[in-house]
């Protein structure tokens, strides 16, 4: 079963905002999605609660357009389209047929088992924005996402997608830094990290969470800001779920021999 398209077309026309003049060569607007899809079946009572906010290009540069758009939809939604919103609406309606599924699993399950079938609830919450970084004519796409697929709790996930202004390239380790950067980073990294953390060894780190016992490690995920550079590991990278988001900030200066 699919989400209605006049629910969808309504939620989605009456809440894109622009976020710059029309016009720019560089502009943005909100794709957003808003609603709580209750579904019975059998004696339970589960939802799936949909809370969407993500940014599309739509300046007068079609080419980062593009660029931009295919990068998000494809990370986010899993379809290479520059149609952001159809992209979204076939990502909801995967959602929705898979917790029907698995809602018909769980009321079959009971049912042979003689008990009641446990509610099943999926929550998707999903928030961008986009952040001008150095001189280099980069744009950063911050993504904070949280999902709740049942079990104990949910689960929080900050990810930066980088792009280069000029065709809307995403910036990656490799193509930002020059080969061996891992050998400066690497301690750098850990020097920040024990400072985050207010340690003064890594077996200190133990007490306050962190997976001592693990090699450090550069992440894919990270964010050129204007003066900074904020590496970013999410929950479990390098710390339980309980840690949470651990983002470690170094300033350009201090690694720019190794900055391409």
């Amino acid at each position: 079963m699919k989400v209605s398209g006049f629910l969808i077309a309504t939620a989605l026309v009456l809440s894109v905002a622009a976020c710059a003049p029309k016009g720019d060569k560089y502009a943005f607007q909100y794709v957003t999605f808003k609603e709580t899809l209750p579904f019975h079946q059998g004696q339970d009572n589960p939802s799936c609660s949909f809370d969407i906010n993500v940014l599309k290009a739509h300046g007068t540069d079609t080419v980062f357009a593009d660029a931009f758009n295919v990068d998000i939809s494809h990370f986010l939604f899993d379809r290479r389209t520059t149609d952001v919103r159809g992209a979204m609406i076939t990502y909801i309606d995967s959602i929705i047929n898979l917790f029907k599924e698995e809602n018909r699993e769980e009321i079959r399950y009971a049912r042979e088992g003689g008990f009641e079938p446990r509610d099943i609830d999926y929550e998707v919450v999903i928030n961008t924005e986009v952040h001008y970084g150095n001189k280099r004519d980069i744009i950063g796409h911050f993504i904070n996402m949280y999902q709740y697929t049942g079990g104990a709790h949910g689960g929080t996930f900050i990810t930066c997608r980088n792009y280069r202004l000029e065709d809307g390239s995403v910036v990656t380790l490799d193509n930002y830094f020059k080969p061996g950067y891992e050998k400066v980073l690497i301690p750098v990294l850990e020097r920040k990290l024990l400072e985050y953390a207010e340690c003064s060894s890594r077996d200190e780190l133990d007490e306050h969470g962190y997976f001592s016992n693990e090699p450090m490690f550069v992440p894919e995920n990270f964010e050129i800001r204007q003066d900074t550079i904020d590496f970013i590991f999410n929950q479990y990278d390098i710390a339980p779920y309980s840690t949470g988001i651990t983002t470690l900030s170094v300033a350009e200066d201090e690694i720019r021999t190794i900055i391409r």
